[in-house]
């Protein structure tokens, strides 16, 4: 990992017009930037209201000025946060200053990076300040908090701690295989591993059902052409994205939209219109939504009510991912003269030109896409927390398969060892430099 002896600064809130913008520094140097650039003294956790001059004592800008002192703050270091109006223009001049006081620009995450290594966090946690900006549904969010607060992290450590008292008994056997008066049994070792096993294994199902909470779920709209899905895609996302035109095969390419269904961030796909044809591109089209489809966690199927198609999902079933849900979705109420129309567990009845119907097609989504019943039970876990944690399994069996062999006490204790190495790896205490620079180059700017 790079030194962190330096001062860092950088510009924390999204560029462009905003209300505010803040810049943040952190370092042995903050003090003096503080200093330097509000000519006020720095007083540990309070506002104060500065002019931010330049080297020639021209005003930059007018704000608020917050010093933290080391180590109580969000790095361990000297913090310093410069809340001023939300011009990109101002908030590029007040970081230039800063700069030239002697900071440096912040790499992505590095704010963050520094709260690890000064021990303010481990690595679950600086991971989990990631996974909070960027979670894409309640949930996520809620269950990003929660790693945040180092729920994630207790249960590993408390995990790590059974299985490091079980090397221990086994390490003591190691010392005393010859001391006639010292009984040192092994049995309470197995124990301990049998314990840790089962306790693993809650977590790596709490972990692999929380992984889903970092995907945006694809929600794919098929149906013949002229049925209403680009009307449809419109409605839910709440603009003009896809052409509507009464001329059937106008949409040819796929378009997909990000949007927030209830509870849950999906990834709308609006795709062409499933006919035979010997247009070229409008094949290509027919092509794309059927590769659309094979990656489908909830799909669509559009009806034009008031043509009273049959169900004909057979046309398309090939092409659906084994675990695809689809509803079918008849359109066009609107055009209906019996309005009396019930829904069913597969058939929701809709207008997409008028909105009837559409909420009840929005929350029969989230019941699908809602896999978890009990929230609080789940992990935001990355694959990496996962693939360790899967390791750690792997040598607590084989410790036990040795133990059963009556292999030596040796082969007992490495796998121990290997295991507790593992669940080191999840937490950061024994990570790889090259593992934590990816880990926080994925962080955004300013944190």
């Amino acid at each position: 990992m790079p030194e962190n002896n330096d001062t860092i600064a950088a510009i924390a809130t999204p560029l462009g017009r905003g209300g505010i913008g803040v810049i943040r520094v952190s370092g042995n140097k903050t003090k003096d930037i503080y200093k330097a650039l509000t000519g006020a003294l720095a007083k540990p956790r309070l506002a104060q209201y500065v002019s931010f001059k330049s080297s020639s004592q021209q005003t930059i800008d007018k704000g608020l000025a917050l010093y933290f002192k080391s180590p109580a703050s969000y790095t361990g270091e000297d913090v310093m946060e410069c809340q001023v109006h939300g011009s990109r223009i101002l908030l590029g001049m007040l970081l230039e200053e800063i700069i030239s006081l002697g900071a440096r620009v912040a790499r992505p995450g590095e704010f963050t990076e520094r709260a690890f290594l000064n021990d303010k966090m481990d690595l679950l946690q600086a991971e989990a300040v990631a996974d909070l900006i960027d979670s894409n549904s309640k949930k996520a969010a809620r269950s990003a908090m929660q790693s945040l607060d180092g729920v994630f992290s207790d249960d590993v450590k408390q995990l790590r701690d059974q299985v490091f008292n079980a090397r221990t008994l086994v390490e003591a056997a190691l010392d005393f295989p010859d001391e006639e008066d010292v009984d040192i049994s092994i049995e309470p070792a197995i124990n301990n591993v049998e314990v840790s096993l089962s306790g693993l294994n809650s977590l790596l199902s709490r972990a692999e059902a929380g992984r889903v909470l970092d995907q945006n779920p694809t929600v794919v709209i098929v149906g013949s052409p002229n049925v209403g899905k680009s009307c449809l895609i419109n409605y839910l996302s709440g603009f003009d994205s896809a052409i509507v035109s009464a001329m059937p095969g106008t949409t040819r390419d796929i378009i997909r939209e990000k949007v927030l269904l209830g509870d849950f961030a999906v990834t709308l796909v609006d795709t062409a219109g499933i006919r035979e044809t010997r247009d070229l591109i409008e094949k290509e089209g027919v092509d794309r939504t059927y590769k659309a489809l094979a990656v489908a966690d909830v799909v669509l199927y559009v009806l034009d009510n008031s043509l009273e198609q049959e169900i004909e999902s057979v046309i398309f079933a090939e092409h659906l991912s084994s675990d695809a849900k689809v509803i079918t979705v008849k359109n066009k109420i609107d055009l209906c003269k019996d309005s009396n129309f019930k829904n069913t567990e597969d058939v929701i009845y809709i207008s997409a030109k008028t909105g009837a119907g559409v909420s009840e097609l929005i929350e029969k989504i989230c019941s699908i896409l809602d896999i978890t019943e009990n929230e609080e039970d789940m992990i935001f876990a990355r694959q990496r927390h996962i693939d360790a944690l899967h390791g750690v399994k792997e040598h607590l069996l084989q410790m036990l398969s040795a133990a059963k062999q009556d292999a030596g006490l040796e082969v007992l204790a490495e796998s121990l060892r290997l295991a507790l190495s593992g669940f080191d790896e999840v937490t950061g205490k024994t990570t790889s430099d090259d593992v934590l620079g990816h880990v926080f180059s994925q962080f955004c700017i300013g944190k």
